[in-house]
């Protein structure tokens, strides 16, 4: 039975003691984000290098990233384990855990010796940034939620952006390895981020309340919430498609086949990703001025064109006219990237309540692993027949982007201006 929920001016007083002590938790979540977000960009980073040195092909490396991608299958469960046992248990875990598959993929010499640690790589990566998105949103205050969230935009981009710095130092194909010893050293900070590292406020109260306890994954497929979750994981399908088919092989493109050396690919990355971080705070003021869904459509439609246009870039060795076509592209890309996904957090916290937030976002995870399996084996199987990796990603990201758009439209409502608890339901 349900516990007597808190009164309304409980809640006020509550919720202001909880942004005082929220402060520095906020600032440990947002060192572990740039942390997830560095190890999440080595796989494209050190994509053309592999390939080098185990004689891959276009269709070989896109198929080695799908397989990578069932990892997701593990954030799922791993993601029901927050919503049962609290946002604490699952980061420190994931964070632990993951140096153990780091190792093992920088000693891989073949490609299933890659393949197995990278997929575990994959799951841990995956729950550790889902988890520290859903953490970030419950410890917001409601007035700065989004400003929360491009913060952890923020963090994410610099997390890539010193993965960027790290591949550009590589001296030679088998320097790739670098990346992921790199990415293990962090396990050394395990018992402090242990220590420090408290549980939100929201699931605390929501297990006191009893509403934890109460509730169930299949929740989900319920009531009210079961046509905004079958739709949205539609939408998680299908709008991932064309994003992945379009921010994953820039690097990859630039090396390979626009024979830039990895420097030169570094730096469109970092002044393109450095234009990209304004994306932030334009994403939280457009979310909370103009509204999550417009931002998130607009930005989305953006992102697709530009990055679409960037593999259409003609080759021209290192002249200006090619590395600033470059540029302007990636920046384009970036700064609707990061708009795109501010609105997007926001979303995937505000319409779930405090017991089921994890688990739909893992739920989320899964359906955009199935997209970027799909993706990497449809551009792998697309590429050659095409003409090519541009072609195969332009075909996709038409064929994908519409109907996702459409179904966005018809089930998310807008959340602007609610309370956390008023939009998730879990005031009611």
């Amino acid at each position: 039975m349900l516990r007597p929920r808190c009164t309304a001016a409980a809640r006020d007083a509550r919720s202001a003691s909880a942004r005082r002590r929220a402060e520095p938790r906020v600032g440990l979540l947002y060192a572990l984000t740039a942390y997830a977000f560095y190890a999440m960009a080595l796989g494209a980073l050190g994509a053309p290098f592999l390939a080098a040195e185990l004689a891959l092909d276009d269709a070989a490396i896109t198929g080695i990233a799908g397989w990578v991608a069932l990892g997701a299958f593990g954030t799922a469960l791993l993601t029901r384990l927050a919503d049962r046992h609290g946002r604490r248990l699952v980061l420190v875990g994931s964070f632990a855990a993951l140096p153990v598959f780091s190792i093992a993929t920088a000693f891989a010499t073949s490609v299933p010796s890659y393949v197995i640690p990278q997929i575990g790589a994959s799951a841990m990566l995956n729950t550790l940034a889902t988890a520290l998105a859903v953490a970030v949103a419950e410890e917001a205050s409601d007035a700065h939620r989004a400003r929360a969230q491009a913060w952890f935009g923020v963090c994410a981009s610099l997390g890539g952006a010193l993965a960027l710095a790290i591949g550009a130092l590589v001296p030679e194909p088998g320097g790739w390895r670098a990346f992921w010893i790199v990415a293990a050293l962090p396990v050394l900070a395990a018992p402090l981020v242990r220590a420090r590292l408290l549980e939100t406020e929201r699931f605390h109260h929501a297990k006191q309340d009893g509403r934890v306890d109460a509730t169930r994954g299949s929740d989900l497929l319920r009531g009210p919430l079961r046509r905004r979750t079958l739709g949205l994981l539609a939408v998680g399908l299908l709008k991932p498609v064309s994003i992945v088919a379009t921010s994953t092989w820039p690097y990859y493109h630039m090396v390979k086949n626009l024979g830039l050396d990895p420097g030169w690919a570094s730096l469109v990355y970092f002044a393109g990703g450095g234009i990209g971080l304004l994306g932030n705070p334009l994403g939280a003021r457009l979310t909370d001025a103009w509204g999550r869904r417009p931002t998130s459509i607009a930005a989305t439609a953006a992102l697709v064109a530009a990055g679409s246009a960037f593999f259409f870039v003609p080759a021209g060795g290192h002249s200006f006219v090619t590395i600033a076509s470059l540029v302007a592209l990636m920046a384009v890309n970036q700064v609707a990237t990061s708009a795109c996904n501010v609105a997007d957090r926001c979303i995937d916290a505000e319409l779930f309540p405090t017991a089921l937030r994890a688990t739909y976002v893992g739920a989320a995870r899964l359906m955009n692993a199935a997209a970027g399996v799909a993706t990497m084996f449809a551009l792998s199987a697309l590429a050659k027949p095409l003409g090519g990796l541009a072609e195969a990603i332009a075909v996709l990201s038409v064929a994908t982007l519409v109907p996702a758009l459409a179904i966005f439209l018809a089930v998310v409502p807008e959340t602007r201006g609610q309370t956390l608890e008023q939009a998730s339901g879990d005031a009611a």
